[in-house]
């Protein structure tokens, strides 16, 4: 039975598909995430040219048909993010949080991945906007840290995060080949407690913060993102 279907959202990424098509992970607010093929993408007088756009925001209208490849019939291009693809770095961050989506969406949490793709996609604050879907996607996973004491001892007077112990770890377990800023553990206790940290985020560099998510995210689920090892390449 085919169904005529019509869904905003993002497109997360895209690879080609064929001489000229183009396969897209499409994440829409009613379809969830699919994969869609937008025909003709890659010709040189396509009028899809615009649907394909990675981390942007589309409107497509498509024939669903379970159990079959389904094609974009026509859509819109809602928001291209123009200006932001001049930066480099906003390209990496796009690339690596659409990559944690495509690994770790879960259908029966849809509204909370879509939420938060939403928020990434309309905020200045890109870096910030990742690092809270990052650490909502943790707690999704099941595999929150404990951020009351030292996970070895219970000892308040915390010292460091560790990936491996899952928590923070006191002056006495910590290894000496690492040391977080208080920053960082002030920010990774907010977090995971639940407290509204957004401010407080926008207030550092939060770089060595999003590695400590990152990381813990790959030790934790058993995954490696390739658009990690990129950014730590650049």
């Amino acid at each position: 039975m085919n169904n005529q279907s019509s869904d905003i959202g993002f497109v997360l990424s895209t690879t080609p598909y064929r001489e000229f098509d183009c396969m897209v992970h499409f994440l829409g607010e009613k379809s969830g995430l699919i994969r869609l093929v937008v025909p003709g993408y890659y010709k040189p007088t396509s009028k899809q040219g615009s649907l394909g756009l990675e981390f942007s925001k589309v409107n497509y209208r498509f024939n669903f048909k379970e159990n079959s490849l389904i094609r974009v019939r026509t859509g819109e291009l809602l928001e291209s993010h123009h200006q932001l693809r001049q930066n480099f770095k906003w390209l990496l961050q796009m690339s690596l949080i659409c990559e944690i989506i495509i690994r770790t969406y879960d259908p029966s949490h849809h509204d909370i991945f879509y939420a938060r793709m939403d928020k990434i996609m309309g905020s200045d604050a890109t870096q910030t906007q990742i690092i809270l879907a990052i650490t909502e996607i943790i707690r999704l996973q099941g595999v929150s840290p404990n951020v009351d004491a030292c996970v070895r001892c219970g000892n308040t007077g915390i010292n460091t995060f560790s990936i491996e112990y899952g928590g923070f770890l006191c002056a006495k377990h910590s290894p000496s080949t690492h040391k977080d800023s208080k920053m960082v553990l002030v920010a990774l206790k907010g977090l995971f407690d639940n407290q509204n940290v957004e401010a407080y985020l926008n207030s550092f560099d939060t770089t060595p913060l999003l590695e400590r998510l990152v990381r813990y995210l790959e030790y934790h689920s058993d995954m490696t993102l390739n658009s990690w090892q990129l950014m730590l390449n650049v």
